[in-house]
């Protein structure tokens, strides 16, 4: 069994552009660059978490888009490069995430009374329902039931009279 990771891809990419919780050195390098101070460059990875969580930002190429739009908001000094153009795509691909299931027809499953319970498999043994069993059967069935329910109720008596004869 491998380990299942419930990131989409925008957080994995936004995690691999600013760090998970401490920021990267190459996202802090970025943001000396740009003359951003290190609150505002949390402040930038906050505010990017939180818009791929609220599903604002839909796709890795809108995560690095909104990613630049914030850089260049918040700097101070101009810069000819890209910053995500620097960060590989391929490391926050889905890799871990399992695909979803298609879409599939109830059509092909059989009604409800048609799924029978198969034998079990020890034995196999089929049980029939109440409606199957002989006269015989069911008689003797009941008898056993009527049988438990005397045993208990003689248990509950005896139990009776035990503290009805210490209360005396």
């Amino acid at each position: 069994m491998g380990f299942y990771s419930a990131n989409t891809p925008e957080q994995k990419r936004v995690k691999q552009l600013t760090g998970d919780i401490n920021i990267h050195d190459m996202f802090k390098n970025e943001c000396n660059t740009r003359g951003i101070p290190i609150y505002n460059a949390y402040n930038i990875q906050k505010r990017l978490i939180h818009e791929v969580e609220m599903e604002q930002i839909q796709g890795v190429d809108a995560v690095d888009d909104r990613m630049m739009e914030l850089l260049d908001e918040r700097s101070k000094n101009k810069v000819t490069h890209r910053y995500v153009d620097f960060v590989s795509r391929e490391d926050s691909a889905s890799k871990g995430v399992i695909p979803k299931m298609p879409e599939q027809e109830a059509d092909k499953l059989p009604p409800k009374d048609q799924i029978r319970i198969p034998p079990r498999a020890r034995d196999g043994q089929t049980f029939q329902t109440d409606n199957e069993l002989p006269e015989i059967e069911m008689l003797k069935k009941i008898m056993l039931q009527n049988k438990k329910i005397i045993n208990q109720n003689k248990i509950i008596i005896d139990l009776l009279k035990k503290q009805g004869g210490e209360d005396d």
